[in-house]
């Protein structure tokens, strides 16, 4: 944990000397502006620290005060980087093309500022704008009939996001009407914050055939213990290397992988999820992380975690990382795996062509 909070650190620290070194060449020099940008570079690197800390010592307002000062510049940091960059990109081919750049250094920061500032606020909207994605399955391991299931993931509910997404989500499964509802990991932050109220939202929807899940790396952060009485009480049967039937098909779950890393009970191994299920059934895996184990014998994998990058460009990270991209995929020997951009953020409070979602898989029996 301490090499990957030095690593976050140094990369968010330079992201800051990167911009903040677009502000020095942008305004005329002195040692005031010096001071103070080395000041907001120092407070900004180390914020989130400081929103972890606000947390720990249970002051709410201010964490939350804080949290969304702090995840807000991220985003905003992020996208002029990343904009940043492209200017520089556009300099450099202009300077080996022999061209003029057009823009001096005051003018490009400003171009790049009110650019990123325009992604942001269109980030904040469509983090809001929660999309049903419709995914439709036939097979002949359904005895008759057909069964639906909504898939949420990754809603991160804490200090940032809490009752008015969950709201949201729960208003949407009761327009949808699943049999099942299955949550795919990182329901909660590692930050959190009421989890009693918000799992009495969870106690007003009740699907048909139940509500199924598993635990997500934020679990883990947030801690094993607090984060499974907040599944319990909200009405899910946590699958921990475990399996159930339900409307004629198996749902098997696993723990996040990220658990062996802390230090915390978890149960990893699928083996053990699926020692009871024969190959005749219609297995749906739910795995937090999209990783697929080629020996595993399931039909439908439903992962979240990566977000769809949540920022763009920050999809082909991910897609680089774990070689899959979001929706569905289908892979060798008629499997599927179905990866969620799920339905709430982590850190800055705003999606980039990542739209949040609930997705409803239907089921349906080939046999007339």
């Amino acid at each position: 944990m301490l090499t990957f909070l030095s690593v976050a650190l140094l990369i968010y620290g330079s992201m800051h000397l990167y911009a903040l070194g677009k502000v020095w060449l942008a305004f005329p020099h002195s040692y005031g502006l010096a001071l103070a940008l080395i000041l907001a570079g120092t407070v900004l690197t180390f914020s989130p620290l400081l929103v972890h800390f606000l947390e720990r010592q249970s002051w709410h307002r201010a964490t939350v005060a804080a949290a969304w000062v702090s995840y807000t510049w991220m985003g905003y940091l992020l996208l002029f980087f990343c904009l940043g960059l492209l200017f520089d990109l556009g300099h450099a081919l202009a300077a080996l093309l022999h061209v003029k750049w057009p823009l001096t250094a005051a003018i490009e920061f400003r171009s790049v500022g009110l650019l990123a500032l325009a992604a942001l606020g269109y980030g904040f909207v469509e983090a809001r704008q929660l999309r049903v994605e419709e995914i439709d399955i036939t097979t002949a391991k359904l005895a008759s009939g057909r069964v639906t299931i909504a898939q949420i993931s990754d809603l991160h509910l804490g200090i940032m996001q809490g009752n008015r997404l969950l709201d949201q989500v729960i208003a949407r499964l009761r327009e949808l009407k699943p049999d099942i509802v299955v949550a795919t990991g990182d329901i909660i932050d590692g930050e959190g914050d009421d989890l009693d109220a918000l799992a009495r939202h969870f106690q007003s929807y009740t699907p048909p055939l139940g509500a199924y899940a598993v635990t997500g790396n934020h679990e883990y952060y947030a801690g094993l213990e607090n984060s499974l009485r907040f599944l319990h009480n909200a009405g899910f049967t946590v699958l921990r290397g475990e399996s159930a039937k339900a409307g004629g098909i198996v749902l098997a779950g696993v723990d996040d992988s990220t658990a062996t890393n802390t230090g915390q009970q978890a149960t990893v191994d699928t083996r053990k999820a699926l020692a009871s299920v024969s190959a005749s059934d219609y297995i749906v895996l739910l795995k937090h992380q999209p990783v697929v184990d080629d020996s595993t014998p399931f039909d439908l994998q439903l992962s979240g975690h990566i977000h769809g990058g949540q920022i763009f460009p920050f999809v082909y990270l991910t897609r680089l990382t774990y070689r899959v991209h979001t929706g569905l995929t289908e892979l060798a020997g008629g499997r599927k795996l179905y990866v969620s951009r799920g339905a709430g953020t982590w850190g800055p409070p705003v999606r980039l062509f990542a739209t949040p979602e609930i997705t409803l898989i239907t089921i349906t029996s080939a046999n007339k």
